[in-house]
């Protein structure tokens, strides 16, 4: 640690390891939250390292969320080092990192971004070896689902030490309590709670960086209609992301514009949800490798014609998009969605949002739209229904979204609250 001068004052500034499983430009929101604190953190002064696993054809070119061309990172002002950790055996976003072990030694502090199997094992052992010295923090991200069963037998490990880990914490942040207080380390919360902290997470998007040639030229590509309500999902399309709840999405669309539901229900009476405009659209922004699939359930359910896959897009571009939308839809099915950050950044356009009643996602939800059961297309698409049939609702949701995110979705704000826990 050392004194910094910063104006007229000294500051306390740390040698500084994150520790995530994830970072950009893979897309997904653990790395994106990691990057938004980092190049934050770095600005205060502080030396930042992130040790990460490399991108790799298992977690992106196959997924489509890593570009071999396109490996710059969102901001390239940035102040912090990334090292890429060797993972062996590495699976999916895990891999055994012994060398961490080496690599932490002469840090001040360790932001663990839970969950990273085989990194976080490795840190506990140094922890308790007293071979790594560095006080640690940990971000609790989302409890860890696996649909592969060799993976829930590798995990067991993790949850063997999963207790002791979390007490050799100085602290435990999340950006929701609502989501800790009915999560895995529910019990470790209830008995520890002075050590839990909650920040929530910022918004990177906003009206204001929104080119409006660009805005136009989008128009073009979607074939946008001012008299189209435009339905909005956000969210990776690959098998690590298979919560997310697009397989409710599209039939509950279908539902809506008053198709058949083809094999999930042959005698679904489509009127059941009464008159709907048939001038309706759903836009899915997002890549991976269950796309084809989602893609062949749209043309199952005779859809096709009005669902858009735009697969990957860049940060201005997904501006625009939230622009352009009438309500955003996040219909996860598990708990592995911890906040849906999605929501949160489509309020900060004035949009309404759907959300799961899922801990963590209906706090974000709020004032600001509706919430429906995980996993039900009846009740998706009668929530998307009244929004969307409702001028009135979705001015009162509206408002209630950008009041939202003007109290509670700041980045800067998340990133001093990390730091005066870490002085503490």
């Amino acid at each position: 640690m050392a004194d910094h001068p910063q104006g007229d004052k000294f500051v306390l500034t740390m040698k500084i390891a994150h520790l995530v499983c994830k970072f950009p430009p893979y897309r997904a929101g653990m790395g994106a939250v990691a990057f938004e604190e980092v190049k934050r953190l770095s600005a205060m002064g502080h030396e930042v390292t992130v040790f990460t696993l490399p991108p790799s054809a298992s977690v992106g070119t196959r997924h489509g969320a890593f570009n071999q061309d396109s490996t710059r990172l969102p901001d390239q002002s940035n102040n912090f080092k990334i090292i890429y950790l060797k993972a062996f055996p590495r699976f999916g976003n895990g891999g055994f990192c012994p060398s961490i072990i080496e690599k932490l030694k002469g840090f001040d502090l360790v932001q663990l971004h839970y969950p990273f199997f085989g990194a976080q094992e490795v840190l506990w052992l140094g922890k308790k070896l007293g071979l790594i010295k560095a006080e640690l923090v940990i971000f609790y991200h989302m409890d860890a689902s696996f649909q592969n069963w060799l993976l829930k037998i590798l995990s067991f490990k993790s949850w063997l030490i999963r207790r002791s880990l979390f007490q050799s914490a100085k602290y435990i942040a999340c950006a929701s309590l609502d989501y800790v207080a009915d999560s895995k380390i529910k019990n470790i919360y209830q008995k520890h709670k002075e050590k839990f902290v909650e920040i929530p997470f910022g918004v990177s998007h906003s009206p204001d960086h929104i080119s409006r040639s660009r805005l136009e030229e989008i128009k073009q590509q979607i074939n946008w209609q001012p008299n189209v309500k435009n339905i909005l999902f956000v969210g990776n399309l690959d098998r690590a992301h298979y919560f997310k709840g697009v397989d409710i999405l599209l039939p509950a669309f279908a539902r809506i514009v008053g198709t058949r539901r083809g094999a999930f229900d042959p005698d679904h009476d489509s009127t059941r949800h009464g008159a709907f405009p048939p001038n309706t659209k759903l836009l899915i922004v997002g890549e991976g490798d269950l796309r084809p699939s989602y893609e062949s359930l749209a043309k199952e359910l005779n859809i096709a014609d009005r669902v858009t896959f735009t697969g990957r897009v860049s940060d201005n571009d997904l501006s625009c998009y939230y622009y352009l939308s009438d309500v955003v839809v996040l219909p996860s099915v598990t708990k592995a969605e911890a906040f849906g950050l999605v929501l949160a950044e489509a309020e900060s356009f004035g949009k309404p949002v759907i959300g799961s009643d899922l801990p963590g996602v209906r706090s974000v939800v709020g004032e600001a739209g509706l919430l429906v059961k995980p996993g039900d297309a009846d009740d998706l698409a009668e929530k998307i229904k009244i929004i969307l049939t409702d001028g009135n609702l979705r001015q009162k949701f509206s408002v209630a979204g950008l009041n939202q995110v003007k109290e509670k979705y700041n980045w800067d704000r998340h990133a001093q609250k990390l730091n005066e826990i870490y002085g503490s």
